[in-house]
C-alpha cells in the first residue's frame, strides 16, 4: 500500500496545485467550483485507486506519466487550441528556443478543427522556402497523421538535427501534396530594416520577443538620423509574441490614445499611450503590412495604428488570434499554458476568429485548379530540385531559362510562380539573403506606390487615404 499511498498523494498533490492556482484567478467564483472540486478530487482518487488494485500490469506503470495524462486530459476538456499541457520535453524546447537556434523547417502551428494549421513560416527557413504559405495544413510527419496530436506534440516532430530530412505532408486549398524538407538551424532573428529608394524606413518584425523592442529602438533612430519620408513596418508571417513588447513597441509610433485593452476574469486593463515613449513624429507617413500570417502581438499593433489613425494598413485580412495565454509551472520540467484573458483594440473590437482587415487588399495571383495540380507534380517529382543540382549564382537571365526549360519539360505554371519558386529554393543556402524583393512583392510595391505618390494626406494629426488613392 505505501506505493499506492505515494502515488495517490502525487497525483492529488499536483491536482490542489492546478486547483490553488486556477482558484487564484476565480478567487471570488461560487460554491459551485467548491463543489466541482471535491468531486474532481473524489473520481480521481477512485480511478487511481482501481487502477492500483485491478490494472494487471501496475508494477510497469510509470506514476508521472499517468499523472500528466490526467492533467493533458483536463486541460484538453477545456476545448481551447491556446490551451494545452507543457511536457517536459517542452521545457527543453523553450531553452533551446530561448538560445535563438534550433533544428527544425522553421513555421509556426497551431491547432484548429483537431488538425494542425500553419499560422506562418519563418522568413527564408526551409519551411518558407518550399512554398507553405499561413493556412496550409499539415496532416502527418513522416506518415504519422496528426489528426487530434497537439501543437507541442507535432513541433517536436518537425524538429530535429539540421541537415537530416522529414517528409511533411500538407493539405493546401483541396490539394494534397507531400514534401521532404531538409531540417536547417532556425536562426531567429526577429528584426530587420532597411532604406527602400534612399527615402523610405523598411522594418521587418518577425516576432515580438523580450528583446525585439531594443532592436526596434535602434532601427527607428537609424530612420530618424536618415530624415526618411515615410516608414513601412512589414509584419506578414509574424505570429506574435509578448504582449509587454507590441505595447513598447506601438508607444514608439503614437504620442497619445489607447494601444489595447486586455479584459480577464476579474482585470481589465487599458494600455494607453505616452507622449515621452515616441520616437517617430506623428506626420511621418506609417504603413503597415499586415497578410493571414500575422497573428496576435501582431494585430494589436495593427489595429493600434489604424484605430487611432497613425497608419493605414495594406494586405491581406490577419489571422485573428485575440486572446492572451499565461503559462504556468508545475514542476522544474512540467507546466501548462492557459487562456487568462483577450484583448480589444482601440476601438472596442475583439478580432479573435475575426481578423483585422487592411485599408487596401492586396492579395497574391491565385493559381487556377489547373495550376494547382502542375505545383503538385513539381512537388512530387522533386522538380525544382533536380534542375538547381549544381547550380549556384543564378542571375535572372539563368532564372528565366530554368523557368523555360521546366515549362518545355511539362511542367505548365504561370512563369511568375515558377520563378519565384526557383528563386527561393536557389537561396536556402544562401548566407547574405536580401530583406526585401520588389520583382514579386506585391504589397510592398503597392505601399511604395502609396508614398511615392501622397496617398496618405495629414489632417488633424491624423492620416487619411485621399480620393487619388480611392480612384475618384
Amino acid at each position: 500500500m505505501k506505493k499506492y499511498e505515494r502515488f495517490i498523494w502525487i497525483s492529488l498533490t499536483v491536482f490542489l496545485l492546478f486547483l490553488g492556482i486556477f482558484g487564484f484567478l476565480v478567487k471570488n467564483a461560487n460554491a459551485s467550483i467548491g463543489d466541482a472540486e471535491q468531486k474532481l478530487k473524489r473520481k480521481l482518487s477512485t480511478v487511481f485507486s482501481i487502477i492500483e488494485r485491478d490494472y494487471i500490469d501496475f508494477e510497469k506503470i510509470d506514476e508521472n506519466k499517468l499523472i500528466s495524462g490526467a492533467l493533458d486530459g483536463l486541460l484538453k476538456a477545456l476545448n481551447d487550441p491556446h490551451t494545452s499541457y507543457l511536457s517536459e520535453e517542452y521545457w527543453k524546447q523553450l531553452s533551446t528556443t530561448s538560445s535563438g537556434t534550433y533544428g527544425g523547417v522553421g513555421m509556426h502551428i497551431s491547432q484548429k478543427n483537431d488538425l494542425i494549421i500553419v499560422i506562418a513560416p519563418m522568413e527564408g527557413t526551409p519551411a518558407y522556402k518550399k512554398g507553405i504559405k499561413a493556412g496550409d495544413y499539415i496532416l502527418s510527419v513522416d506518415g504519422k497523421s496528426l489528426k487530434g496530436v497537439s501543437t507541442d506534440e507535432a513541433a517536436n516532430m518537425l524538429r530535429g538535427p539540421a541537415g537530416t530530412i522529414v517528409k511533411v505532408e500538407i493539405l493546401s486549398g483541396d490539394i494534397t501534396y507531400t514534401l521532404e524538407i531538409t531540417r536547417a538551424n532556425i536562426v531567429l532573428p526577429t528584426v530587420k530594416y532597411s532604406l527602400i529608394n534612399n527615402k523610405y524606413g523598411y522594418l521587418r518584425i518577425t516576432e515580438f520577443s523580450g528583446t525585439t523592442a531594443e532592436k526596434v529602438d535602434k532601427a527607428l533612430k537609424d530612420f530618424n538620423d536618415k530624415n526618411v519620408q515615410g516608414i513601412i513596418v512589414d509584419l506578414r508571417y509574424n505570429p506574435g509574441g509578448l504582449l509587454s513588447s507590441v505595447i513598447e513597441i506601438s508607444d514608439y509610433f503614437l504620442k497619445d490614445g489607447i494601444i489595447v485593452s486586455t479584459v480577464g476574469r476579474e482585470e481589465n486593463v487599458v494600455n494607453k499611450a505616452k507622449f515621452f515613449t515616441t520616437l517617430i513624429k506623428d506626420d511621418v507617413p506609417l504603413i503597415v503590412l499586415i497578410d493571414s500570417g500575422s497573428a496576435s502581438a501582431s494585430e494589436i499593433f495593427a489595429g493600434a495604428m489604424k484605430d487611432n489613425n497613425r497608419a493605414i494598413l495594406i494586405g491581406e485580412k490577419s489571422y485573428g488570434k485575440g486572446s492572451v495565454q499565461s503559462i504556468y509551472q508545475l514542476d522544474i520540467n512540467e507546466g501548462f499554458k492557459l487562456t487568462i484573458a483577450k484583448y480589444y483594440t482601440p476601438s472596442g473590437v475583439s478580432i479573435e476568429g475575426v481578423g483585422i482587415t487592411p485599408d487596401i487588399n492586396v492579395k497574391d495571383p491565385e493559381l487556377t485548379d489547373e495550376e494547382k495540380l502542375v505545383l503538385k507534380r513539381i512537388y512530387t517529382d522533386k522538380a525544382i530540385d533536380k534542375i538547381l543540382e549544381g547550380k549556384k549564382n543564378l542571375d535572372d537571365a539563368k532564372l528565366n531559362g530554368l523557368v523555360t526549360e521546366l515549362q518545355n519539360s511539362g511542367y505548365k505554371l504561370n512563369t511568375r510562380s515558377l520563378k519565384k519558386l526557383i528563386k527561393n529554393a536557389a537561396e536556402i543556402d544562401k548566407e547574405e539573403k536580401d530583406i526585401f524583393d520588389l520583382e514579386y512583392d506585391l504589397q510592398l510595391k503597392k505601399a511604395i506606390e502609396v508614398l511615392d505618390n501622397h496617398y496618405l494626406e495629414f489632417k488633424d494629426k491624423k492620416f487619411i487615404l485621399n480620393n487619388k488613392a480611392k480612384g475618384e
